[in-house]
């Protein structure tokens, strides 16, 4: 976990975030945070992240704005709901980090293993590239275990979604194929 040491510059902070993100998520009030800890105590993945549930928390209520969007904190989570099922004031932090991937995207902080894989499921319709002899060694070990086949991907249908959705603007491949099409 890397040290929060750094000095943020007053003019950088984003004041009026808190409160835009809290009427985002309708009495899902990140303003009754305590920073009690209880959801970075129990989190199962806080060990890897830059920035703790709890310090995610406080620095949204800080307006760090940029610091939340940017950390590999929002990525790493599982969504296991842990930290919102423990949360003594119910402060819905599952929800917050969704909205906040959300936010992320749309300003262009969504990790390269991301695209990566949104890019697959774009041109592929799978995360993992499955074509070929690959496709084919998948469905022999589904039938050995019982399995149907994997049908092949609606692939039109899923790049429709991701288009409409408005996910293709975080792709290198989305742009140009939406383009092309």
């Amino acid at each position: 976990m890397e040290n929060s040491q750094e000095l943020i510059n007053v003019n950088d902070l984003q004041l009026d975030f808190r409160h835009e993100l809290s009427a985002m998520i309708n009495g899902k009030s990140l303003l009754n945070c305590i920073q009690c800890g209880v959801c970075s105590s129990g989190c199962t993945v806080s060990e890897w992240m830059d920035l703790q549930p709890h310090l995610v928390v406080s620095s949204l209520l800080l307006g760090m704005k940029e610091r939340i969007l940017s950390s590999r904190a929002i990525w790493m989570c599982s969504i296991c709901h842990r930290c919102t099922e423990r949360c003594p004031k119910s402060v819905d932090y599952s929800f917050l980090l969704t909205l906040l991937r959300n936010l992320a995207i749309e300003e262009g902080h969504a990790p390269p293993e991301y695209t990566a894989d949104l890019e697959n499921v774009f041109s592929a319709g799978f995360a993992l590239p499955l074509h070929g002899s690959m496709f084919k060694s998948v469905n022999r070990r589904r039938e050995r275990n019982g399995l149907p086949e994997l049908a092949p991907a609606d692939v039109e249908s899923i790049r429709s979604i991701i288009q409409v959705t408005g996910l293709d603007r975080c792709m290198n491949k989305g742009d140009e194929q939406s383009n092309v099409e």
